[in-house]
């Protein structure tokens, strides 16, 4: 027997109209009336409901029904290739979670470990900045900022390494509306002078830059102009103490 009229004859044997039979089986009318034209075909669950209130056995109406079996076969396959793309889903997931979750470790670790060494070297956080100060110079490291989640070595990049030192105001031969700074990177050590001298449509201070070597001398004192010389020539025994203390600094800190 073809499970539409299976299903149709259980139904008028139950006395119930599709209305009542779709409650019955938790579906809607339509649904019913479907399953009785054949259009489509009960789940297996329902199928096995079915067979125990028809007394019909399963392996009867699937015997019966050849469009019926297909269909169920093309569930379970679809099922299936459903239950396999799950499971690679929730694996990529899976994979994915846990390697943020290592590079966030990572990233934890590279910070705590350069904030321990500025705290063991002396210097005290401000703000988002480390500083510390002695009789000549502050200087000044900046926190950097986290590498990129997707990069797989988790480190700083180089042009955030660097170590700024200022000359203190008090010095005696610093005079008035002059700034000395010094900047120390991996390939570099530049002077910084800055002067309060303003044109009348400049307010900023003029701002010039020389290179230095290791030991804090100038290295092109002919591109120098007169009166930064003499302020070079005045403060170079500053200036070199500030460039040796701030080699061994980045030597500490990124090498």
């Amino acid at each position: 027997m073809k499970i539409g009229e299976t299903i149709l004859k259980l139904r008028e044997a139950k006395k119930m109209s599709q209305e009542e039979f779709a409650q019955h089986y938790h579906v809607t009318r339509q649904t019913i009336s479907n399953w009785e034209k054949e259009k489509n075909y009960p789940d297996l669950q329902t199928l096995v409901q079915i067979s125990n209130e028809s007394g019909i056995s399963l392996d009867s109406m699937l015997k019966d029904n050849f469009s019926l079996v297909q269909e169920i076969d093309k569930k379970v396959r679809h099922l299936k290739i459903f239950k396999i793309g799950t499971t690679i889903v929730l694996a990529i997931v899976l994979l994915i979670s846990s390697y943020i979750g290592i590079q966030k470790g990572r990233q934890n670790h590279l910070i705590r470990t350069y904030e321990d060494t500025l705290e063991e070297m002396g210097f005290e956080k401000e703000g988002n900045n480390y500083y510390l100060t002695d009789s000549d110079f502050k200087y000044e490291v900046y926190i950097f900022d986290r590498p990129d989640i997707w990069e797989l070595n988790q480190k700083m990049s180089d042009s955030e390494k660097f170590i700024i030192a200022t000359l203190l105001e008090n010095n005696p031969d610093l005079k008035d509306n002059l700034d000395v700074t010094i900047r120390k990177t991996n390939d570099f050590i530049t002077l910084y002078l800055s002067k309060g001298t303003h044109t009348i449509n400049d307010t900023s201070p003029q701002i010039r830059e020389y290179s230095l070597d290791k030991n804090g001398q100038i290295k092109h004192k002919e591109k120098m102009d007169t009166v930064d010389y003499e302020i070079y020539d005045q403060l170079k025994d500053e200036i070199a103490n500030g460039v040796k203390k701030l080699n061994e600094m980045y030597s500490t800190l990124y090498e």
